[in-house]
Order: C-alpha cells, then structure tokens, then sequence
C-alpha cells in the first residue's frame, strides 16, 4: 500500500496538524482493536461506537495518523497526535479509497442487486481468477465503509477488481459508485430486500439502477439481466452491453437441464452458438441465475467456456448462504447470512425440492427492514411453506409471531419461540436423525447459534 501525505492534503477541506509526527502508511483501519503499527485510522462514529473515544489508544499502538472530524477538535489541541481533520471522517474514507483506487490500472466491476450479491461476486471472482490477478470484495464488506477498505486492498498486481456494493437507502448507490469508479457493473436482480427505506421494488430499482447511471457517464459496460424487467428499465441508455438470462433473446443464455435429489442444477449456457454443460454444486434453481451472470462476465473478459465450467463445478458455497452440513444425523441448510422475502421463498422452494429426507423443517427467524410490509410478507411466508409442503415449522423473533398466526389457520405444524436454546432442544427431542433442517433469519436474528446449541 502507498498512501502519502500527498494524497491526504488532496481530501476535501483537510487540515493538517503535527505533520512532522506522522508515520509511513501500512495500511488504513476504522476498528481500533484491530489496529496495527503504521495503520491510518479514521475515527468513524458507528451506532455503538465512537472512534473518536479511542483515539489515545490506537496512538499507543503505532498508528501512522488519525482522522479525526472538526467538531472534535477541541478535545486533542492539546494533545502532540498527528491529526487529519476533515469534516465527515466517513466521506474522507470513501474519498481516500478513490484516490487511491485512481492510481492502478485495474478494471473494476461493480455488482449489486437484492438477492445472490455475495455468491455472484464469489463466482465471477472464482472465474476471473482463471485467467486474472483479481481481487474481490471481502464477506459481507460492501457499504460504506466496506466498499473504501476493500479498495485499499488493491496492489499493483491486480488486474480484475470484484466489489460488492450494498445497499438501503436512497443516495447510497451514486456515493458508492463515486468511490469506487466501476469500469463494468452487474446487477443480480430485484426484490424487496430493504424495501422499509426504499418504499417499493420499483424505487429499489431505481437506486441500485444509478449503478447503470454512473456507467453511461463515463462510456462503462453493463451485463444486463434481461429476465428482470425493471432491471432493463434502468439500462436504458447503456450502449455497452451484454444480456445474460433463461430467455431466447439473452446474449447468454441459460437453460437448466435438471436438478438432482440435493436440488444441484446441472446448467447449460450457450454463447454465440457454443454451448457448455455445468454441474452446479451449489443448492437451488436460483443459484443457476447466479452462475449464469457470472458466466456472462467471465465471457466478456475472454475466458473459455471450458474454464468457466471448471471454476463453476469447483466452487464451493459461501458461509452461512445456502451451506449445506451435517450435525448429529442432521442435515442444516445454513441460510442464515440474511433473509427477504425473496430470499425465503427460493430456500424454501430448494428445501421443498431435496429428495432422501424423513422429515423437513423449517426453522425461521425475522425478516427485518420491511417496514409497513413486514405482516403481510410474515403471513404470506406461512403459505409459501404449506404450498411447498414443508411438514414442520419453528419460528424465533418478534415478527414472525405473525407468520405463526397465519400458519396455525392453515392447519400447518408450527411452534413459536422466544429462545435459540430451546429450538435446538426441541430439535433434539422431537426431530428424527435423517431430516433436513433449513435456518434462516435476517442477520440481527443471528439464527447460525442454534447450530452452535445442537453441537453443544
């Protein structure tokens, strides 16, 4: 990493105080506790957390310089720290990021969408990979704050960046694409993920859209999702483009063949007359949507079908996104990384398609961020269960309460609880070895503990 003091004076509205005092920059950090000697750390004010309590401490530990906002002045005038002062310590990260990202000859692609963002970025990156120095986006690192620290990890060896960027609320996407500066950009598709902030998928649309926005600006490429009709809506105007869907008239077609007793879908995509048949390891119908798009990229970055095929078949899914593991006789879906609508219907659907199983339960937490929505999308989950046969539901979380009223008129085995522990309890006593589980829940939810208190 090379950051200098140069790059530093360019933020806007800096000011510089004991300039002589700062150290080599190693690397940049917003979590004190993980600080090390040489790290540029920016004091950011979190929902828990004020970094700006920690400043003493992360001096202590070698840090390079600290960033610190105007309004906190005050309180180290006096103290002998080199300080970077600026405004908003989270608009100075996104702007250093870009600074920094500007100075490699690196060709970004930026992907968002309501549903499969990880997974999708996994996947292109594990074919890019193939014939690219790529980096991609660390976990769940794809806000804010996660979109500038993974540029940062960029060094002069890469040629390929995967960034994932995530979404909620409206004005997010523009500032994301200011940091980043994405080259090419994918969006999965559209749900309802988030819709509490963004007030319709319509309006969901429009600001994962400005993604497509931002690249006509500056003449970028789109890979395009021409089964998603408001998807297509927000590409107009791309000229660089390529289609990738399960219709005829996609650029990349998919079809999928089959699905084995694991519901793998065996995929075949099809290219400019040539065709190629992958066995996908992954769980779902919906994942083949996800290895389609990813094909679709690795195509316009000119790697072979044949490699495409290779990387696809040896992936591997992503922790806590439709990982499949055994406990105690136990087969989990651990779905458990977040959950929407959306998200719900197709790990239900896959559920509902595993074959071999003496029994199946689902094991369901809230859905958050759905705002006036959240009953009526509560209550509806409870019908999607009786429509795809799952015989045995335990619910956890406040919201939820509702999909259990709504199961219990529909005559379904449903059981309500207040406690992790006692789900896996229940588990233990009624639920036969030989039966698939599926956990999933928002991510506040946290529902990946009940697998901790059935090992425990």
């Amino acid at each position: 990493m090379r950051i200098l003091i140069s790059d530093i004076k360019k933020l806007n509205g800096v000011e510089i105080i004991n300039q002589k005092l700062f150290k080599k920059i190693s690397d940049v950090s917003i979590d004190s506790r993980k600080l090390k000697p040489g790290d540029l750390f920016f004091a950011i004010k979190g929902e828990n957390f004020d970094g700006h309590d920690f400043i003493d401490e992360v001096i202590s530990k070698g840090a390079s310089a600290v960033v610190i906002e105007k309004k906190y002045l005050e309180k180290f005038k006096d103290k002998n720290y080199p300080l970077v002062v600026v405004e908003d310590t989270t608009k100075a990260l996104g702007e250093l990021a870009r600074i920094y990202r500007d100075k490699f000859d690196v060709k970004v692609i930026g992907l968002t969408g309501s549903n499969g963002k990880t997974t999708t970025k996994e996947m292109i990156a594990e074919i890019l990979s193939q014939k690219f120095k790529t980096l991609k986006s660390e976990g769940n690192l794809n806000n804010n704050f996660g979109v500038p620290l993974n540029l940062f990890r960029l060094q002069k060896s890469h040629e390929v960046a995967v960034i994932e960027m995530g979404i909620n609320h409206f004005g997010e996407m523009g500032a994301l694409c200011e940091i980043a500066n994405p080259d090419f950009g994918l969006v999965t598709n559209i749900g309802t993920a988030h819709i509490e902030f963004l007030k319709s998928r319509e309006g969901i649309a429009e600001e994962k859209g400005k993604l497509f926005k931002y690249l006509i600006r500056k003449n970028g490429f789109g890979f395009i999702n021409s089964d998603e009709k408001l998807i297509k809506e927000q590409a107009k105007g791309l000229k660089r483009k390529l289609t990738f869907g399960f219709s005829s008239k996609a650029d990349v077609r998919g079809k999928i063949i089959s699905l084995n007793n694991l519901a793998q879908p065996v995929l075949k995509v099809t290219y400019r007359s040539k065709s190629v048949v992958i066995n996908l390891p992954t769980f779902g119908i919906h994942t083949a949507q996800n290895a389609l798009s990813a094909a679709a990229v690795g195509l316009k970055f000119g790697v072979s079908l044949k490699k495409i095929k290779s990387a696809l078949e040896a992936f591997k899914s992503y922790d806590k996104r439709m990982q499949v593991i055994e406990i105690d006789g136990y087969t989990i879906i651990n779905d458990t990384y977040n959950a929407s609508p959306e998200s719900m219907k197709m790990a239900i659907q896959t559920m509902s398609m595993m074959k071999g199983y003496f029994q199946k339960v689902a094991v369901l937490g809230d859905m958050l961020e759905l705002g006036e929505f959240s009953e009526k999308f509560h209550r509806e989950l409870a019908n999607y269960l009786k429509e795809n046969g799952i015989q045995k539901v335990f619910f956890f979380g406040e919201f939820t309460k509702s999909s259990f009223e709504e199961a219990l008129k529909l005559e379904c085995d449903a059981k309500h609880f207040d406690d992790k522990k006692q789900i896996a309890d229940e588990i233990k006593k009624t639920i036969p070895e030989g039966s698939l589980i599926l956990l999933k829940g928002s991510r506040k939810m946290k529902m990946e503990e009940i697998i901790e208190y059935l090992k425990g």
